[in-house]
């Protein structure tokens, strides 16, 4: 074996024994680290609610109301909205109502009042007798401390939701419905079921307690599960339906909805409006001029269209032919002259010289515009002198 070899067998042993060497001085550590929510769960902070549901064998499905797509509501389902409704106008809360008296179960919650930044009005509310207020805590009350001891809607066990304390549900002289359950701490109202119709429904303070990051604490995920379960004590199965975005109406549908002669007289407007601004091709006609025009009118429309063409030798032709055809009716004898004796009678007649009648009457080399004119100034001096 070589002595090349040989060494090269021997570096290759030495870095095996380095690189093991190595691995039994690494120490490996395995540190976990929280990314937070990903994928659906951040944008569906009921994500897990859902999931909880579906586990315990409810059908639970998110959508979108009044999308071009959404889904029909059935009277044996049960509809959560946590939001505060921005895109519920009048006709859709009024909507939403018939579906409720006709056996629906509606779950809701709503703006404080008083404390929206837009003119929002709670259309559903409204027609209910019912707010959700913002009331202060007394200093030494401990509310704020310990969740919400209720009954649950079955009558058999107590539950522990963790409302929040400073909202709270008021009726007002309109409030005139049967209730069927409700959820309070002390003097403070969190939650209230009424009877509307053939259906119900639920109000509640605050729906912080359903999503992501507070369903598993004390009894949440209980409560979400007999809120949707008393729906199946009529019907066998019952489905959730929530929705977290409404379709806003915009200003175009809304004013179709509300005010649609309104919007035709509009359109009409701008349709004058560009008709009369919105320039035409070709020539206008004028009613306040004849539509026969003068002879004369179409002369100097010829005579500027060979102008612009430069038809100088076409015009001047027409020009010496008028100045022709007058002096043979003054002067008969014109029409046996030559052109030498025309030139010598002109010349007689105006006192210009010979070479400059020869080039007014019998030029025909036009090179320039000025040319034209020069001429033109000469005929009109012979025809004065006649």
């Amino acid at each position: 074996m070589s002595n090349t070899k040989i060494l090269s067998l021997l570096m290759l042993v030495v870095i095996i024994v380095a690189l093991y060497g190595l691995y039994t001085k690494l120490d490996s550590e395995l540190i976990e680290e929280d990314k937070g929510y990903q994928g659906e769960a951040l944008t569906n902070n009921y994500l897990a609610a859902e999931y909880f549901l579906l586990e315990m064998g409810q059908q639970a499905e998110q959508i979108k109301l009044f999308s071009t797509n959404h889904k029909l509501l059935n009277t044996t389902d049960v509809l959560l909205i946590p939001s505060v409704r921005l895109a519920f106008d009048r006709r859709r809360s009024n909507e939403m109502l018939e579906w409720v008296k006709s056996g629906g179960h509606l779950i809701i919650t709503g703006q404080v009042e008083n404390e929206s930044l837009t003119e929002y009005h709670d259309y559903i509310l409204s027609a209910l007798g019912l707010i959700i207020d913002r009331k202060s805590l007394d200093e030494s009350s401990e509310q704020n401390n310990y969740p919400v001891n209720i009954l649950s809607l079955d009558d058999e066990t107590f539950l522990q939701v963790d409302f929040d304390d400073y909202l709270i549900i008021s009726k007002t002289a309109e409030f005139n419905s049967e209730i069927l359950w409700s959820a309070e701490d002390g003097d403070r109202t969190h939650g209230l079921q009424i009877k509307h119709g053939s259906g119900k429904l639920t109000l509640l303070s605050d729906m912080r307690m359903f999503k992501n990051e507070y369903i598993d604490a004390y009894d949440h995920a209980a409560f979400l599960f007999s809120l949707v379960q008393s729906q199946s004590i009529n019907f066998n199965s019952s489905m959730l339906y929530y929705s977290l975005f409404e379709d806003r109406l915009s200003l175009i549908q809304w004013l179709w909805i509300n005010a649609r002669f309104l919007v035709l007289s509009f359109v009409f407007l701008i349709f004058i409006i560009l008709w009369l601004i919105i320039p035409r091709f070709g020539p206008l006609i004028n009613i306040n001029k004849p539509i026969r025009r003068q002879f004369l009118n179409h002369l100097t429309a010829a005579g500027n269209f060979h102008w612009r063409m430069g038809n100088y030798n076409r015009l001047l032709a027409d020009v010496r032919m008028k100045l022709s055809y007058d002096i043979k009716r003054k002067y008969p004898e014109w029409t046996n002259l030559n052109k030498q004796d025309r030139i010598t009678h002109f010349s007689d007649i105006s006192q210009l010289e010979s070479k400059q009648i020869e080039i007014a009457l019998f030029n025909s080399d036009i090179q320039h515009v000025n040319d034209f004119v020069s001429i033109i100034k000469l005929l009109e001096v012979l025809r004065k002198k006649l």
